[in-house]
């Protein structure tokens, strides 16, 4: 058994106290000895006096010794789970011992825990140990879920999920019209449901697993703001005239450019705004004052009527640092569409759309996009406006601009926990923000010098006011109660590896009261013996 010290004071203390009292104690043994008592009580005494300075060294000393090393985790579980979901988890980890949060002492340092929902007090024993987290099998339980707390009108929703499906084939979807929706296997399935957003003000929208809802997605739709486009080419043709006829009607500002020669361009009312998004053919990239456009980070740059894309794609990744790459695909696409014989590969940093025929890739403050379409505009020559709306709505959504106001929340937005805001404003920032009841403080982000940023915990439940045509709703435990355990125990973990190492000792102390009752006895000794 190895022993290691904590004493109490520091060593030079200890040692000074020691000496004296063994100095204090044999000068009296000494001064009995001149006194004429006989050598045996002599010893006798020593012995006592050693006995007793031996046990106050050690209670200054605080000796420890190091723990037992656990064999094995406890299996430590929800109060009310299932006593087959714990079996099934015993048996499938191989572990022997089992416990619920409640009772839970402190009787391993490593923890699998069992359950979906806890709060912060029963998990507060955890802290400082190695907790593993498992979710029981529970159909349509929500291990997490995320989506924008605030878009535009006619802007894209995405909604992130992770969700256990207990059998196959189940249909997960959104109860709003237009939306996606995706049939899950067996386990543990991600993805994304997509829809476009309608309506004005606060929105609800469940999340339904055959008929059973899982629970009410809520965000704030604001007023849609138009943006100045510019659709220009070396000739007029059907589909760029569909797609800014289609952009009007949205209520976009478009404006239209036909280069006639190399010095001469036709076009529209002339618009001495600052161009967001430009919809170009292929020979426009030439033009270098569209190349200095992009480059110089001032909108987004999207190539239509595409006829040589190998050349094209080569182009566009020396002109602006991008990272597309074709393969071979065949040409027929749903809804009677056409493609060319390619797809883009997928990659990180890019979105692709329409079975990869479509791809956009972000470059520092531009978005550029590439459509490998032969056209669209017989969509809505055939009465299929709606799939054309769908799918030019997703590419320009996926390259919306930078607004001179806006917002970015990630929803769901948990009570009590930490949550961030990310505000964008190109005229001034403001220093704080308030949600319902609570203030938050944001600071400037020091690389975009038009974002500012803030964390704070939300107090309140439900719907809540957060600035002028905006509203935050703030859920509590019982919606989503995976998210919320999840976020309380990514905070706990996070605050263990912040401890130190000495918070979290490999050893133990010997019971004080060890040395307490050697000293005791040893002076009782000491009292007893001029008696005896």
């Amino acid at each position: 058994m190895s022993l290691s010290f904590a004493p109490i004071v520091s060593l030079p203390m200890l040692w000074t106290i020691l000496i004296l009292v063994l100095v204090t104690g044999l000068a009296s043994v000494f001064f009995y000895g001149k006194k004429g008592i006989s050598k045996d009580r002599l010893w006798v005494k020593t012995g006592l006096f050693l006995g007793f300075w031996t046990f106050l060294g050690l209670a200054l000393l605080q000796p420890q010794v190091r723990k037992p090393e656990e064999s094995q985790p406890w299996l430590v579980f929800e109060e009310g789970i299932e006593q087959a979901e714990i079996d099934f988890w015993k048996d499938s980890l191989g572990l022997e011992n089992s416990i619920g949060i409640s009772d839970f002492e402190q009787q391993s340092d490593q923890v699998i825990l069992l359950g979906k929902q806890f709060s912060k007090e029963e998990l507060y024993p955890l802290r400082g140990r190695e907790v593993n987290w498992v979710l029981p099998k529970e159909n349509g339980l929500i291990r997490d879920i995320s989506l924008k707390s605030y878009v535009r009108k006619g802007e894209g929703q995405r909604v992130f999920y992770s969700i256990f499906s207990s059998q196959p084939d189940q249909i997960l979807k959104l109860g709003v019209a237009k939306a996606d929706s995706a049939t899950l296997n067996s386990g543990w399935n991600q993805g994304v449901l997509k829809f476009r957003t309608a309506g004005q003000g606060r929105s609800e929208v469940p999340l339904i697993l055959e008929s059973d809802t899982l629970g009410t997605l809520r965000f704030f739709v604001g007023p849609s703001v138009p943006k100045k486009y510019q659709v220009q080419m070396g000739f007029p043709s059907a589909e760029s005239r569909t797609l800014a006829t289609w952009l009007r009607e949205k209520g976009e500002n478009v404006r239209e450019q036909i280069q006639l020669s190399r010095e001469t361009f036709l076009q529209t009312q002339e618009n001495n705004d600052s161009l967001e998004i430009r919809i170009v053919d292929p020979a426009q990239l030439s033009q270098k004052a569209v190349q200095d456009w992009v480059k110089g980070g001032l909108g987004n740059l999207m190539l239509i009527q595409v006829s040589d894309p190998i050349a094209l794609t080569q182009q566009v990744n020396r002109l602006f640092g991008t990272e597309f790459e074709l393969e071979s695909a065949g040409t027929a696409l749903e809804n009677g569409l056409e493609a060319l014989p390619f797809r883009w590969k997928e990659k990180r940093g890019q979105e692709t759309i329409l079975d990869q025929r479509i791809a956009i890739q972000r470059v520092e403050s531009a978005q550029i996009g590439i459509s490998l379409l032969e056209s669209s505009y017989s969509l809505v020559i055939e009465g299929k406006k709606e799939v054309y709306e769908e799918i030019w709505g997703e590419v320009f959504g996926a390259m919306e601009p930078d607004e001179p106001s806006s917002k970015r929340f990630e929803a769901p937005v948990l009570q009590g926990l930490e949550s961030e805001i990310q505000l964008f404003e190109q005229d001034s920032l403001p220093e704080i923000w308030m949600a319902g009841e609570d203030t938050v403080w944001l600071q400037p982000n020091p690389i975009n010098s038009f974002q500012t940023e803030g964390k704070w915990k939300a107090s309140e439940e439900g719907w809540i006011d957060a600035g002028d045509e905006f509203s935050l709703f703030i859920y509590e435990g019982n919606e989503f109660p995976a998210l919320h355990s999840s976020q309380i125990i990514a905070e706990m973990q996070g605050e263990k590896n912040t401890l130190k190492p000495s918070d979290k000792s490999q050893t133990k102390p010997i019971s004080p009261w060890i040395w307490l009752i050697g000293m005791l006895v040893f002076l009782g000794g000491m009292w007893l013996e001029p008696k005896v």
